[in-house]
């Protein structure tokens, strides 16, 4: 998934118009789950054309997406160790260094490996059949196709024509209602962008 913080001395502008009031009334997205529309931002400064940010809000999006809490987000054992330093050349390693009980690569003199062509050419196989048709699938939101259906159907029709038609259309979803461009690390926020055709109305995803 994506995340984004707004950069420093970006240029935006609120847009609004007679729809805004009844665009606050909830979403229902194809999930189940609820959406608020909060504001929509005209940006020029990510040096891809005119952008529209829609942002919305989805109290419950946390019980949406998996946890990542465990042994992979635990505190490192060890991590109060002083620093150390490494030798970009040889590779020398000098420092408050730990007995980790992995073998020093120095001491070892291993023997020349006997490969077997064929075998490594069937296991080989055997990875390429595990991975995705699409890689892109890998960098998608676990709400994905809410978002895909938010972009096609609430965006597109709120998108003015004739006027400025922006070339990335780019939603984020909350679960607070936090001001454009501040950071709580306290709020769970997913980006996806869109690339918006000249000659027609659609919403392709593009990954970060």
């Amino acid at each position: 998934m994506a995340h984004f913080l707004a950069a420093v001395g970006m240029t935006f502008a609120a847009l609004g118009g007679p729809a805004a009031a009844q665009d606050k009334a909830p979403i229902a997205l194809p999930s189940g789950a609820q959406a608020q529309w909060i504001e929509t931002i005209r940006d020029t400064s990510g040096g891809t054309g005119l952008t529209y940010r829609f942002r919305f809000l989805v109290p419950d999006l946390a019980s949406r997406v998996p946890s990542t809490s465990g042994p992979a987000s635990d505190a490192i054992e060890g991590a109060d160790r002083g620093p150390i330093d490494i030798d970009t050349e040889t590779a020398e390693v000098t420092g408050d260094t730990a007995e980790d009980g992995m073998i020093d690569p120095a001491t070892l003199d291993p023997a020349p490996a006997e490969v077997d062509d064929q075998a490594e050419a069937e296991a080989d196989a055997m990875v390429e059949e595990a991975l995705p048709t699409a890689p892109d699938v890998l960098a998608q939101d676990p709400v994905h196709d809410d978002i895909v259906w938010l972009c096609q159907e609430w965006v597109l029709p709120r998108i003015a024509n004739p006027g400025p038609r922006p070339r990335q259309i780019v939603i984020s979803l909350s679960d607070k209602n936090t001001p454009f461009g501040s950071y709580d690390p306290d709020a769970l926020q997913l980006f996806e962008a869109f690339k918006l055709p000249a000659d027609r109305d659609s919403c392709e995803w593009e990954p970060w």
